[in-house]
């Protein structure tokens, strides 16, 4: 499945994307225009910025009231002084007014339009609220990291390490805001229910102008606003808290006014702490806990346990409030009791944070000075993963080093009744939408390694072309799929792969996936489990083997899952209703357990297939079991 295509292609035409589709509709008004932040079951806020301290209005279709904004003036999102004079003449736009209206009284699972007017200017959109525990729908979210944006970024490409010949220096084939704004629109067409950032949304976190292109990106995908479809939620990078370089780096208190411009922008839910208001914090959404955790600065200062070697933090002399993350700090002892609350009443936990705690790249160097060391390191963020394990974590989503890396630590996992069951967290670096494409460090090992890009996504060139593989810029979409009175967790590593032609141009883009899809079962109130390599399911689900697909009917993408009892040699083959083979789709070696393929609706050329009924085999030994999935274009 190395290289498999999924998902329409975007063709490009005079370097401008041509993408079909409606536009939602704005004006002057809005500084930044209208976004979803923290959804509830029964409640969504909704945030704009305007250069007016005059409250805007908020429209529901379903409802005949309208709502008026909470006003605050956005002070910490003024341009400092040496963006005004270098970029501005001395006279910058002033800082802006930040709009809330919280949503209050919906419905679980339930689509709404609204309308907000601000001044003269009009912007329509729609949302769908939250799941509710008790929901059986089907929730699709999608992570990334390090976007880092700036105005910078545009005509800029990225060192791209040649697997084949590391030593010698090579561009990426698009600039960085190509890169990341291809990734958006993959994204837009997947219509994800949350969009999360595991840290480091910009460049510099105190530049308003990296800010200002952040917003402009999730606002204007293609002429359509990405934030005002998906609620956004994200965890703050070391780059959040860095000035930028003509502001003294990380330097207090100047590092403290860094970090206030995102805490203006994000609307997250409250952690009960007065230091560290909004910095981490948990939303659950549907059978899933979400955590979001700040380890951008660790304690003592400059010790093993300092992640960020430049900052000072919370309790530390001249200290910002930056949380610890250690053992009795606030934030370690909040996560304990999130964590054991989600292991009782939630199918999954996904934790994200920026620093990956296990990685070939260079922040997986121990901390400190010098050759084999790092001043940025995410080692001690490992200091947290025997709690990862005694509540059962699934997944840690972080960033950091800017490549595709997944490990599995293994572990034991404490149950609430005192038993124990062995335990294999899942951790995913995803820190490539759109800045760095890095390779492993030399001389660096991480044992825990599962898939790493750089080496097991081996590039095919022809005619000078790249045809497949290679390190892109992409995601990870996660489908979380109910299931028998379980639920299914489908982890997804995309890559947005770019066709270039021998001259260098940019023709098109597609969407496509990495071959180290990740299942995950819903063990949390099975009285017994089998645990199976990185998958875990019950017994009892074993012996049915092919799954009904998901989705049914679909338009572009369709997923087969099915289960093997035992290590078996499989072949999934999609015929017409004739009994034409229309493609081969895996035939392969597998282990026993959970896995998942994707179809994606072309042919063994790469034509797309008709509309109609598909039947989709999967052949096993002596065993040959069909589902069908209807093709709706």
């Amino acid at each position: 499945m190395k290289g498999l295509c999924i998902g329409f292609r975007h063709l490009c035409a005079l370097g401008i994307l041509a993408v079909f589709g409606a536009t939602d509709g704005a004006a002057e008004d809005f500084r930044v225009l209208p976004y979803l932040q923290h959804p509830t079951p029964d409640a969504i806020s909704i945030l704009w910025f305007s250069d007016s301290d005059q409250p805007g209005v908020l429209e529901l279709g379903s409802r005949d009231e309208s709502l008026m904004s909470e006003v605050i003036h956005a002070q910490s999102l003024a341009y400092p002084p040496w963006e005004a004079a270098s970029f501005f003449a001395d006279t910058p736009r002033p800082a802006p007014f930040r709009h809330r209206v919280r949503v209050d009284g919906l419905t679980s699972s339930t689509a709404y339009a609204f309308r907000v007017q601000q001044g003269e200017s009009v912007f329509e959109g729609e949302f769908k609220s939250a799941p509710a525990s008790t929901d059986r729908e089907p929730v699709r979210l999608i992570f990334f990291a390090d976007s880092e944006t700036e105005p910078e970024s545009t005509g800029k490409r990225v060192d791209w390490p040649d697997p084949a010949r590391i030593q010698i220096p090579r561009d990426y084939l698009l600039d960085q805001t190509t890169g990341l704004l291809n990734n958006l629109q993959v994204i837009l067409d997947r219509q994800p229910d949350l969009l999360g950032i595991a840290g480091d949304l910009v460049e510099s976190g105190g530049e308003q102008r990296d800010w200002d292109e952040f917003w402009r990106h999730m606002t204007d995908v293609a002429g359509i606003n990405l934030a005002a479809r998906v609620p956004l939620i994200a965890a703050a990078g070391n780059h959040e808290y860095y000035q930028g370089p003509k502001m003294s780096g990380y330097d207090q208190p100047g590092s403290e006014r860094a970090i206030s411009r995102w805490l203006s922008y994000f609307d997250n839910p409250s952690n009960g702490s007065e230091r560290a208001e909004g910095r981490y914090y948990r939303l659950d959404y549907g059978p899933v806990t979400l955590i979001s955790l700040d380890v951008s600065n660790g304690i003592p200062h400059q010790s093993a346990d300092d992640t960020n070697y430049f900052l000072l933090g919370d309790g530390e002399a001249g200290g910002g409030h930056s949380p610890s993350f250690g053992e009795g700090s606030a934030q370690w002892t909040w996560l304990r009791a999130q964590l054991a609350d989600s292991q009782r009443n939630s199918a999954f936990t996904f934790v994200f944070f920026h620093h990956v705690p296990y990685s070939v790249g260079p922040h997986g160097w121990p901390p400190g000075n010098g050759s084999g060391r790092d001043q940025q390191s995410g080692v001690p963020v490992r200091a947290l993963t025997p709690m990862f394990h005694e509540f059962g974590v699934d997944a840690l989503i972080a960033g950091h080093d800017e490549m595709w890396e997944r490990s599995v630590v293994e572990g034991e996992q404490i149950l609430p009744d005192g038993s124990s069951r062995p335990h294999a967290l899942q951790i995913f670096d995803v820190g490539i939408a759109g800045d760095g494409l890095r390779g492993p460090e030399s001389g660096l090992d991480n044992p825990h390694q599962q898939y790493l890009v750089h080496e097991d996504a081996p590039e095919t060139w022809s005619g000078g072309v790249l045809q497949s593989g290679g390190k892109h810029y992409g995601h990870l979409e996660i489908d979380i799929l109910p299931m028998d009175g379980t639920w299914q967790a489908i982890l997804k590593p995309v890559h947005v792969f770019p066709f270039v032609d021998a001259d260098g141009v940019l023709t098109g883009f597609e969407r496509r996936l990495y071959d180290d899809i990740v299942v995950l079962g819903d063990v949390a109130t099975a009285i017994e489990e089998m645990a199976i390599g990185q998958q875990t399911q019950r017994p009892a689900e074993v012996e049915r083997r092919l799954q009904p697909p998901y989705p049914n009917p679909f338009n572009d993408t369709v997923l087969v899952r099915f289960q093997l009892a035992q290590p078996e040699t499989i072949r999934i083959e999609i015929r017409d209703t004739r009994g034409a083979l229309v493609r081969t789709l895996q035939e392969r070696a597998l282990s026993q357990g959970l896995h998942t393929v994707e179809w994606n609706g072309r042919d063994t050329q790469g034509a797309s297939a008709a509309s109609g009924v598909y039947l989709i085999t999967l052949e096993t030994g002596d065993v040959r079991e069909t589902v069908e999935a209807m093709l709706v274009r």
